[in-house]
C-alpha cells in the first residue's frame, strides 16, 4: 500500500512537472519567435543542441561534429546561439504553429512551447440593413478574418461601455426616444495577436428620402422681380440642401428660395427655364418640374382676355350686321313707302329664300315658284297655276324684263334641262300681277 501511494504522487509530480514548463505563445504572421530555454537543468557543459518543430528538426548543433544545421522552411530566417541555446526564427508563417522542444546532451528538456501563429485582424467597417421603413436596422462588424480566428466581436453604443457582442447586432429607432436616434455605433474585431475598431456611425434611423420638390413663385406688381420658391415636405427629411438650375447653367447650390429679374437674361420675357432639386444623407432626391416664363402674365389673366376679346369680336359683328340690315330695310323703305315693315320682310326674307330655293332646284331639274309665293303669301299656288293656264303669254314685267316664249317653256318642259323661270323685278310679282295692282291703285 505505501508502495502504491509513492508511485502515484510521484506520477503527479511529473505531470504538474510538465504543465508547469509548458508555454502557450501567440504570434502574428510576420513577426519573430524567440525560445530561451532553462539550462540549469543541464550539469554538464552543453556539446550538443537540437530544437524540434513537432517531429521535425528545425536546428541541431554538435561540437563534436563542429557545424550548424538549419533545416526545411527554417533555413535563411533561423538562428541559435550554441552558448545559451536560445532558438531565433523570423517571418513567422502560419505553418509555423505546433510544439516546440530542445535537447541538450541528446536529453530532451521537460520545458516545451506551444506556438500559435494568426494572421492580424484588419480594421472593420460597419455596414447596416434596414427595414423599408427604416425603424429596426442589422448592423454587421464586416472584415476578412482569414487565417484570423477566433475572433470576437464587440460595440460600443453611444458612451455605453464596450461590450462583447456578435458579429451581428439589431437596433431599433426607438432605443433613444427620438425620431433619428442620434446614436453613434462602434464595433472591435480582436483575436490573440490583434485588435482593430472601426469608424464610428450614427444617424441609422434618418433622415428619410427627400421628396420630388414643386415650385412656386410671386412677382411683384411690375413682374419686374420674381420670388421661386423650391416646395416640399420635409419633415423628418431635414438637413436638406436645395439646389438650382437656370436655363442651360449647372446645378448651383443655393436656399430654399430664388430671387429672378426680368432683366436677367435682356429679354423683355425672361425665357430661362428654372429646376430645383433637393439632397439630404439619405439620398438626391427627383428634380422639380421645370418653370419658365415667371414674367408673363399669369395664366388666369391670359384666359380672361381671350374670353373678353371674343365677347367683344361677337358684340362688334352683331352691331354691323344689325346696322346693315337696318339700312337696307330703310333704303327698300324709300323705294316702297306703301309698303309696311312687315310687307318688306316677307318680302326681303321671302326672296332670300327663294334664291336658296332656285339654287336647290338647278339640281333637282325645276323651280319650285309655288313654295317661294306661299312664303312670300302674296299669291297661292293655285291662283298661279289658273294664271298661267289662262295666260299662255309671259307676262311683261312693268320695266321691260326678259321674255320667255311659250316654245322656248314647252321645249325646256319637254327635256331633261331644268326650268328657266326669269326673276320677277322689284315691284312686279309672279302672275304679271304689279305693286300698284296689288293695292288697288
Amino acid at each position: 500500500m505505501p508502495k502504491l501511494t509513492l508511485i502515484r504522487l510521484c506520477f503527479w509530480l511529473c505531470l504538474a512537472r510538465t504543465v508547469v514548463s509548458r508555454d502557450d505563445l501567440y504570434l502574428k504572421v510576420g513577426g519573430e519567435l524567440v525560445l530561451k530555454p532553462d539550462k540549469s537543468t543541464v550539469p554538464d557543459s552543453i556539446s550538443s543542441i537540437l530544437w524540434k518543430h513537432g517531429k521535425n528538426k528545425v536546428a541541431e548543433w554538435d561540437k563534436d561534429f563542429g557545424g550548424l544545421d538549419i533545416y526545411a522552411s527554417f533555413k535563411e530566417r533561423t538562428t541559435l546561439d550554441q552558448t545559451t541555446g536560445e532558438l531565433r526564427i523570423s517571418g513567422l508563417k502560419k505553418t509555423d504553429s505546433g510544439v516546440y522542444s530542445v535537447e541538450f546532451n541528446s536529453k530532451l528538456l521537460d520545458q516545451t512551447y506551444t506556438l500559435s501563429v494568426f494572421k492580424a485582424v484588419p480594421k472593420p467597417t460597419i455596414t447596416s440593413s434596414c427595414n423599408p421603413d427604416k425603424t429596426s436596422c442589422t448592423l454587421t462588424c464586416e472584415g476578412d478574418t482569414t487565417d484570423a480566428e477566433p475572433v470576437t466581436y464587440s460595440w460600443k453604443v453611444g458612451a455605453s461601455a464596450w461590450e462583447v457582442l456578435d458579429k451581428q447586432i439589431n437596433v431599433n429607432k426607438s432605443d433613444t426616444g427620438k425620431s433619428t436616434n442620434s446614436y453613434k455605433y462602434i464595433c472591435k474585431m480582436k483575436n490573440p495577436v490583434s485588435e482593430e475598431v472601426s469608424d464610428p456611425i450614427g444617424q441609422r434611423f434618418g433622415p428619410k428620402a427627400v421628396p420630388k420638390p414643386t415650385i412656386t413663385y410671386t412677382c411683384n406688381s411690375n413682374k419686374t422681380t420674381c420670388i421661386l420658391t423650391c416646395e416640399s415636405d420635409t419633415t423628418d427629411a431635414e438637413p436638406v440642401t436645395y439646389s438650382w438650375k437656370v436655363g442651360e447653367g449647372a446645378w448651383e447650390v443655393i436656399e430654399k428660395w430664388l430671387i429672378v429679374s426680368k432683366s436677367d437674361t435682356g429679354k423683355s420675357t425672361n425665357s430661362y427655364k428654372y429646376i430645383c432639386k433637393l439632397k439630404n444623407s439619405a439620398g438626391e432626391g427627383e428634380v422639380s418640374d421645370p418653370v419658365g416664363s415667371v414674367f408673363y402674365p399669369e395664366p388666369s389673366e391670359v384666359g380672361g382676355g381671350w374670353i373678353v376679346g371674343v365677347v367683344v369680336i361677337v358684340v362688334i359683328v352683331a352691331l354691323v350686321a344689325i346696322v346693315i340690315t337696318v339700312w337696307l330695310v330703310w333704303k327698300k323703305k324709300k323705294e316702297y313707302p306703301q309698303d309696311t315693315w312687315i310687307d318688306f320682310l316677307r318680302k326681303y326674307f321671302g326672296g332670300i329664300y327663294g334664291r336658296m330655293c332656285g339654287d336647290a332646284g338647278n339640281n333637282q331639274n325645276t323651280v319650285a315658284l309655288d313654295t317661294v309665293y306661299s312664303v312670300v303669301g302674296e299669291k297661292s299656288s293655285r291662283d298661279y297655276s289658273m294664271n298661267q293656264n289662262n295666260n299662255n303669254q309671259p307676262t311683261n314685267t312693268a320695266k321691260g324684263s326678259d321674255r320667255v316664249q311659250p316654245e322656248q317653256a314647252t321645249e325646256a318642259s319637254g327635256s331633261n334641262s331644268p326650268t328657266v323661270q326669269s326673276k320677277p323685278e322689284a315691284g312686279v310679282l309672279p302672275g304679271g300681277v304689279t305693286e300698284e295692282q296689288k293695292h288697288g291703285v
